[in-house]
């Protein structure tokens, strides 16, 4: 009897080691597991945000960089950015460790950061007279810096475990976006006089516009809706075209179109205007014209396109007049 107890509780301390033991090697089968996935996410985060911080530098070049490559550039930051934060947080939810920790502080600061910064410098360039935006500013940097310092020390610590545990890493990069958590004031004051004292780059403007238009000689009056009743004689029709953009467009092309109200073209002219400065308008005339009596007609006038203008609407126009018929 003494025996089979001690048999039974021999094989039960067995057991139990088995199960121990299984159960201890599972579990560091499943962390196994998880570490490596999170290593192929960082891998992926490391790469995407090793993109932004070379566009991000990009952008900084207020000389160089256009409105439009601006707005895709940090708009492709702020999307990877998003992605990495998001890539981050739903996968790998119950792995914990201290590497993971760092490497969330920083991608959710330099998400802060991107989108604050974002938001600030599109203020400045839509108004660059906005008063204390260099504190935004400097706040998107300052969130810019700690995810780089965050990311510097993940960076150190993973490669120092992987050292001592002889693991394999996959590719991470080294990133920087700002790496001036101290200066950071004194950088956003120097970044906004580097923006406002640029003579190109996203500050420059081109927009030109058709502002104004009248006939000649002056109607009689005008209808409810906005047709000129028209002289019985020779029209002409005086066309104001205004740059308000702060840059100088050269070779600016119009087209004015006459048409009657069954689409036929009574007449087009098309003249050139060699040069437009900043805030100045320039008037023309187009060529007297006689129109059918009690025929609506439209004068249509386009300005032709330039390289990257801003704003397109403004650049067409039609107005309509008659002469009213006999009787």
């Amino acid at each position: 009897m003494k025996s089979s107890i001690i048999k039974n509780f021999g094989i039960g301390v067995v057991l139990a080691v088995v199960l121990y033991t299984a159960t201890f090697y599972f579990q560091e089968f499943n962390r196994a597991n998880e570490f490596n996935e999170f290593l192929e996410d960082a891998s992926t985060i490391s790469e995407l945000h090793s993109t932004n911080a070379v566009n991000f530098r990009e952008i900084l070049d207020f000389s160089e960089v256009d409105r439009e490559s601006f707005e895709r550039l940090l708009g492709q930051i702020q999307s990877n950015s998003q992605e990495s934060y998001q890539l981050l947080q739903n996968s790998n939810i119950d792995f914990t460790s201290k590497e993971k920790q760092l490497l969330e502080i920083a991608t959710s600061s330099w998400l802060d950061g991107v989108e604050l910064f974002q938001a600030s410098i599109t203020t400045l360039i839509d108004n660059p007279t906005t008063l204390k935006i260099e504190e935004s500013i400097a706040q998107s940097i300052v969130s810019l810096s700690i995810g780089d310092k965050a990311y510097a020390e993940f960076l150190f610590l993973i490669k120092q475990n992987a050292s001592i545990d002889g693991t394999f890493l996959p590719n991470f990069y080294q990133i920087e976006y700002i790496g001036l958590e101290d200066n950071s004031y004194k950088f956003a004051d120097l970044l906004v006089d580097k923006a406002k004292s640029s003579s190109g780059g996203l500050f420059l403007q081109k927009n030109l516009a058709i502002t104004g238009t009248e006939f000649t000689p002056m109607p009689i009056t005008f209808t409810e809706d906005g047709a000129a009743v028209l002289l019985d004689e020779p029209t002409a029709l005086q066309v104001v075209i205004s740059n308000e953009g702060n840059v100088e467009i050269y070779d600016v092309v119009v087209l004015v179109l006459v048409t009657d109200e069954y689409g036929e073209t009574v007449y087009e002219f098309q003249t050139k205007i060699n040069s437009i400065g900043p805030k100045e308008s320039k008037i023309f005339l187009s060529d007297t014209i006689n129109i059918e009596k009690g025929v609506v007609h439209e004068w249509f006038v386009k300005i032709e396109e330039i390289e990257k203008e801003e704003e397109l609407t403004d650049n067409l126009l039609s107005v309509f007049g008659f002469i009213p018929p006999e009787g």
